[in-house]
């Protein structure tokens, strides 16, 4: 079997949404970690309210990589139509439940997000919102998934994405961190005009501690480690902040 990295976004998604570490037997954090989704905050992210209460969703919207569907419920409730897809089946049927339990109209689909495989062909979208899941792609993987996007999407469309920015010490999420370089060359690359592109946090779990990323940048020996961990500020729940990018792009 090829040797598993130890690092932070090596996570295996459907066993995670299983109950399950995402963390593989090889890899140390599987011990630290357990079965914690660093992501899964049971509520929609902030970072995505604030997109939202500020008008940037608009039409049919695609939210992409949505795990268990809080963000898509969060929208839905808002009154907007809803398609959310993600690469894991645990997650979407999951997610179903849950939506179907409040009543909300939310459309789930397991589909690969670079290609919009399982997806309709002739479905289009005005807004897509991608919450954390750009940064997972290997940086080879972005521009075909924005061009995928690009197809999927309406003339005007908007495309919001939030991504780890590049004050995430790479030896915790290289190569899933981006820099502001990146994002303007493989956004324009694929057909996205941005027009808003600006530092802002990510919540995490508050059952992903300051003490457990302790543990974890020691057992990756990330140099600074501690010191970037020591100074992530938190929100008013105690959960622990990361830095991201907040992009908001027009299609082209």
């Amino acid at each position: 079997m090829p040797e598993v990295s130890p690092r932070l976004a090596d996570i295996r998604f459907d066993s995670s949404y299983n109950g399950d570490s995402p963390y593989g037997p090889d890899s140390p954090l599987q011990e630290i970690c357990g079965d914690i989704i660093p992501w899964d905050i049971e509520g929609p992210q902030p970072a995505l309210v604030e997109i939202e209460t500020a008008g940037g969703f608009r039409g049919k919207v695609l939210d992409v990589g949505c795990g268990l569907g809080e963000n898509a419920r969060f929208l839905a409730g808002r009154g907007h139509p809803v398609t959310a897809l993600d690469v894991s089946p645990n997650a979407i049927t999951r997610a179903t439940e849950l939506t179907t339990a409040l009543g909300l109209d939310v459309r789930f689909v397991v589909s690969d997000a670079v290609t919009l495989a399982g997806l309709d062909a002739d479905a289009h979208f005005d807004t897509v919102i991608d919450s954390a899941l750009y940064h997972g792609l290997a940086p080879e993987q972005r521009t075909q998934y924005l061009a995928t996007l690009h197809r999927a999407t309406t003339s005007g469309a908007t495309l919001h994405v939030i991504c780890f920015s590049d004050l995430v010490p790479k030896d915790i999420a290289s190569p899933n961190r981006c820099s502001e370089q990146e994002l303007r060359g493989t956004f324009a690359g694929a057909g996205w005009s941005i027009n808003s592109l600006r530092q802002t946090t990510y919540t995490l779990s508050a059952r992903f501690t300051r003490d457990i990323l302790h543990q974890i940048v020691d057992a990756l020996n990330v140099p600074g480690g501690r010191e970037f961990a020591d100074n992530l500020p938190t929100d008013n729940q105690n959960r622990l902040l990361f830095p991201v990018w907040s992009v908001a792009a027009d299609r082209a």
